[in-house]
């Protein structure tokens, strides 16, 4: 079979890994690369071999790119998806699908309409720690779900860096709604939600929640902006799940990895996205992999795009929740 042809749209922080990646993948040829600063095009394209383009409708127009990455910041996520469906192009959209539900399903009525292909990149279902969890949620296994407990801690400068651009929610929080959902196998109905916003960040600085769940589970989520810049590898994560049968957890307070002088002790990734030998390894590296490996096999994506549109309801009623201090159903 011959390389599968694919451009990058947006070469922020995820989009030039993106590119790195496929530049690399024995399986895959980056033909060209989109960002509305010539500079960071122009570095990319340098760096890889692609060619760079400033309009992402030039990039889609090209016959020999037949998938793309689209690694835009959530709210230009409309525009961008929609042109490469109605472009005929494989999609992997950097998550969350949209910043809101009426977003998203206009992403969703284009690719039902057209029977693109899309796969939403939710790292976690990638990630060997969070699979193991699933794997070890298995009804046989666990038994009737009693209560989930997701936590997710993030830095100040993050929300600073993001603003009103973005939210906790669906910055980092989409990562726990998808996660949470996929291993109780039942999805979220109604949700009760608090926040703070005491730092002037231009974002929340705490959000935490009780959610039920259609299969009868209760779960609590804990969603924190407002750790200052010394935590270590700048988040904390946590999820537990607990049964009839059974119960499984897992911590990642820190990834194993310390590196100790007399200014104190720090981290580093060992297993998103970490550089060793040179090369981008880890959960974004096998999740590059799997796209390209089904598209050109034009075998199902490991996670249907519907499982990842799920997840945005769920987020939209969260920060009605927050914003009104009222529980809050669920609207599919």
């Amino acid at each position: 079979m011959k390389e599968l042809g694919v451009g990058v749209i947006g070469l922020g922080y995820f989009g030039a890994r993106h590119a790195r990646l496929y530049a690399r993948h024995p399986a895959a040829k980056l033909v060209a690369v989109c960002d509305k600063d010539p500079d960071a095009a122009a570095a990319v394209a340098s760096a890889t071999g692609a060619e760079a383009h400033a309009e992402f409708t030039e990039l889609l127009a090209r016959a020999d790119i037949e998938a793309v990455s689209i690694c835009l910041p959530d709210r230009l996520h409309e525009e961008a998806a929609v042109a490469a469906v109605r472009a005929g192009k494989a999609i992997l959209l950097e998550k969350p699908m949209a910043h809101n539900t009426a977003t998203a399903g206009r992403i969703a009525a284009a690719v039902e309409e057209s029977g693109a292909k899309l796969m939403v990149g939710h790292i976690l279902r990638f990630d060997p720690r969070y699979v193991q969890v699933y794997e070890a949620a298995a009804p046989e296994r666990l038994g009737e779900v009693i209560h989930l407990r997701a936590k997710r801690n993030g830095i100040r400068s993050t929300a600073r860096r993001l603003g009103p651009a973005s939210s906790i929610l669906f910055y980092i929080g989409v990562h726990d709604i998808d996660a949470m959902q996929w291993i109780a196998r039942s999805r979220i109905s109604r949700v009760y939600a608090q926040k703070r916003e005491v730092l002037g960040t231009g974002n929340e600085d705490a959000l935490y929640a009780v959610v039920n769940f259609e299969n009868g589970a209760i779960g609590s989520i804990d969603y924190s902006w407002a750790w200052p810049d010394g935590l270590m590898n700048g988040f904390r994560a946590a999820l537990e799940v607990v049964g009839t049968r059974a119960a499984t957890y897992l911590d990642v307070t820190d990834q194993g990895f310390y590196a100790v002088s007399d200014a104190g002790t720090t981290g580093g990734d060992t297993h998103l996205w970490p550089e060793i030998n040179g090369r981008i390894t880890g959960d974004l590296a096998d999740e590059i992999d799997h796209f390209v490996t089904a598209t050109r096999n034009g075998t199902p994506y490991l996670q249907p795009w519907q499982e990842a549109f799920d997840a945005i309801p769920v987020l939209d009623a969260l920060a009605h929740s927050a914003a009104s201090g009222e529980p809050v159903t669920v609207q599919r």
